[in-house]
């Protein structure tokens, strides 16, 4: 979805995707690799969603330009109304080593989950610099505010591990 959804919203190539997915910090949020993007793109176009054409480039080699095909903006369609309706949960690796942090003790228990806490108070100031870097672009807003508030509930939610169990 997301390299189909790229191409449509005018990224046509390779690089000006991976730029775009660094700058807009989507692997906060998403699951992509650079060679994932290649990988996707070659899937896609043999698959008939996408058509390319090599671009002459002033220097170096051209570049593999993209577009969607009717049948791209079809599956394009389908893909974003499967996300809507998915009812997976937010999975969180954290929230599950917090619960059976105990099993390891009070004292390692501890340890770890204030180098989580420390780690989450790192990565929520790395979002509110994206947050003003990102001012006026109101799809990363609405993502960056996910994610401060995912942040900040495990961290609530550690901090009261920690409270409710003072051997830790």
């Amino acid at each position: 979805m997301i390299v189909l959804a790229l191409v449509a919203q005018g990224r046509d190539y390779g690089l000006a995707m991976e730029e775009f997915v660094e700058r807009a910090r989507m692997r906060l949020w998403a699951k992509i690799g650079t060679s994932t993007i290649y990988k996707a793109l070659k899937d896609l176009e043999a698959d008939g969603c996408l058509t390319s054409q090599r671009e002459d480039a002033k220097r170096g080699p051209g570049k593999k330009v993209f577009a969607l095909t009717a049948k791209g903006r079809e599956e394009l369609a389908s893909r974003i109304a499967d996300a809507l309706s998915s009812e997976e949960s937010v999975y969180s690796d954290r929230i599950a080593g917090l619960v059976f942090s105990l099993s390891l003790g009070p004292t390692e228990a501890s340890t770890l989950i204030r180098r989580a806490i420390d780690g989450m108070e790192l990565a929520l100031d790395g979002v509110r610099q994206e947050q003003v870097k990102q001012a006026g672009n109101p799809m990363a807003s609405i993502i960056l505010d996910f994610y401060t508030a995912v942040y900040e509930a495990e961290r609530k939610a550690m901090r009261a591990v920690l409270q409710a169990n003072p051997e830790a």
